[in-house]
Parts: structure tokens; sequence; C-alpha cells
């Protein structure tokens, strides 16, 4: 009993499927092939000939840039003026006092000794 009823289903299916309509295969593909010249890519702003907006400056905190001037292998830094983009430390190394100076990056961009 459960045979026949299977292949009744079996046989209304193959049915129903041979009935409907085949659908019509369709690739929706779009090729965008972009060849930036003079600065400007597809699809990006043109800033500076890159294709990209510049980062802002990081903002260095007045103890991090301690921090950086001291494993330069400095000690006794004790922050001048810690506004950016110029961050400006006193510093003995070697029993010299030195100014050092960094960028708003953390890279020490000068030392100059005091006498």
């Amino acid at each position: 009993m459960i045979g026949k009823s299977l292949i009744a289903a079996a046989a209304i299916a193959a049915c129903l499927t041979a009935a409907l309509p085949a659908s019509e295969a369709k690739a929706d593909v779009d090729v965008n092939i972009g060849i930036g010249i003079g600065g400007y890519y597809p699809g990006y702003p043109a800033y500076g000939g890159y294709g990209y907006w510049p980062r802002e400056p990081r903002r260095m905190s007045c103890y991090r840039g301690a921090n950086i001037v001291d494993n330069a292998g400095f000690y006794r830094v004790n922050p001048i003026d810690c506004s950016a983009p110029s961050y400006a430390y006193t510093a003995w190394k070697r029993g010299n006092k030195f100014v050092v100076r960094l960028n708003s990056y953390g890279s020490i961009t000068s030392v100059r000794r005091v006498f």
C-alpha cells in the first residue's frame, strides 16, 4: 500500500516538473575595468594622485611621547611642550642634557644638546 502511494507521488511530481516552463539562464555580470590615469581611479575620490583621502595625524599623549624618548636611551625625561604637531622634552643621556623633539606620529625629529 505504501509502495503504491510512493510511486503515485513520484509520478505526479515528475509530471508537475515537466509541465513547468524552463526559466531562461541569465548571468548578470558587469565587467568594469578601470585604468587609473593621472591619479584618478573610477569610484574613488582623486586626492593627491593616490585615489584616497589622507589620514588625520594621530594625537599622541605627553606621557606616550615621554615613553618613546625613554625607550630611545634617554633618562630623566621631562616635557617642555606637548602641543601637536611637535612635542619637546628635556632628557639626559651619558651625563649630558638634551632637548628631544618628536612629531605627532612618535618619531624623533631632532636631538639638540643643551649646555
